[in-house]
């Protein structure tokens, strides 16, 4: 899934479908806990490192009046805004994992409904 640009065409099932794929690539990582914690720790810091710089992209300066007046990417930095990562350690990858289904309950109850 590609990763979400800052324009005014974004719509809400752009942002649904990425939403999911962060989801489902945490779910992939948890599974490989089981089998390979340092492989699962590595693949758990990429996704983290995508999310945080797509999150920098909806916090620049330069993107926050589209990003004020488009309910779709409100919702989107509000996503992120609900993902609360803890110290990056190996007893905590289930947690950070989980993070993004919390985060995805949000947008699935509240964020779907941020209009234009």
């Amino acid at each position: 899934m590609k990763r979400i640009i800052v324009t005014k065409d974004v719509t809400m099932e752009d942002i649904a479908k990425r939403i999911q794929y962060f989801t489902d690539r945490a779910n992939e990582i948890h599974v490989l806990i089981s089998k390979d914690k340092a492989q699962a720790k590595r693949e758990y810091i990429k996704l983290c490192e995508e999310q945080d710089s797509e999150y920098n992209e909806l916090t620049l300066v330069k993107n926050k009046q589209i990003v004020n007046s488009l309910g779709a990417l409100r919702a989107y930095r509000g996503y992120f805004g609900h993902l609360h990562f803890i110290k990056n350690a190996y007893d905590n990858l289930s947690w950070n994992l989980g993070e993004f289904s919390q985060g995805q309950s949000w947008f699935n109850v509240f964020g779907k409904d941020i209009e234009d």
